[in-house]
């Protein structure tokens, strides 16, 4: 698939929508520039908000900001000095009064609330190994050499926080400023399958070859991410606007545009 011409296509498809323009459309797919936290107790936070992006946990954890004087204002070290064990925080958390909106159940290992508490500690502890949020930049970009090398950081990332699947990891990546990076969801790897970008099966698939794309294109990763998954969500969330896409629409508008005699 010529990129130049899926790039066009998607931008004209967007476009076209009652509230949309240029400088909207253009503000979503740079935002990454300014994303890049600047200090470890930021990034430590902006970790807590991506491992509770999943099913129904937001509604259950609320907002995060409210747990700041039990996180001692997000400091990761302070964290892991304070709280051995994920019971002992929880412990702290029903103790601090704070008012959350779902049910905290200890001995269910399913409960939201459980899993949350041990992904917290997971995040401060492999956070508060950097000194700075600048040696943690500079440890993201020792990844940036190829799509091999980048695929392997959410790889670890996934191991090493709790909570975090693949394509969590990839996003909290993509989020922060990070830009070499993509996440596989349901609307990425629709779009890129049909039009030929990838015939692969698995989120580790769809993000080698769709990195190896950009690369090969000369596109910034997170503007394609950005672009594609604009298309599928029609969500431009830094304006409160939302229209109406349809992702099988466009992939059969750029197939026309792209084989006209067919």
């Amino acid at each position: 698939m010529d990129s130049s011409l899926l790039v066009e296509e998607a931008r004209s498809y967007l476009l076209q929508k009652l509230g949309v323009t240029d400088e909207i459309l253009d503000a979503h797919l740079s935002l990454w520039k300014t994303q890049k936290k600047e200090s470890i107790e930021d990034l430590f936070r902006s970790m807590l908000t991506h491992a509770q992006n999943r099913q129904g946990m937001p509604n259950a954890i609320g907002n995060i900001d409210n747990l700041a004087s039990v996180l001692f204002n997000f400091s990761p070290s302070k964290v892991t000095q304070n709280y051995e064990t994920w019971e002992q925080l929880l412990e702290a958390i029903q103790k601090s009064g704070v008012s959350v909106p779902g049910r905290i159940v200890p001995t269910n290992r399913k409960n939201y609330w459980v899993i949350y508490t041990q992904s917290i500690l997971s995040c401060a502890r492999f956070i508060s190994s950097f000194e700075s949020a600048d040696a943690f930049h500079k440890f993201v970009e020792g990844f940036y050499f190829n799509e091999h090398s980048k695929l392997a950081l959410p790889l670890l990332l996934k191991e090493e926080l709790f909570g975090f699947g693949f394509a969590l990891a990839c996003d909290f990546l993509k989020e922060n400023g990070y830009s070499e990076f993509v996440k596989p969801d349901t609307h990425i790897n629709d779009i890129t399958r049909a039009l030929g970008i990838t015939e692969a099966t698995t989120d580790f698939g769809v993000f080698k070859d769709v990195v190896n794309y950009c690369r090969r294109n000369q596109l910034i990763p997170y503007e394609f991410d950005k672009l594609l998954w604009l298309v599928g969500s029609g969500s431009f969330y830094l304006n409160k606007l939302t229209v109406n896409t349809d992702k099988r629409a466009f992939i059969a508008q750029v197939k026309a545009v792209a084989n006209p005699s067919k």
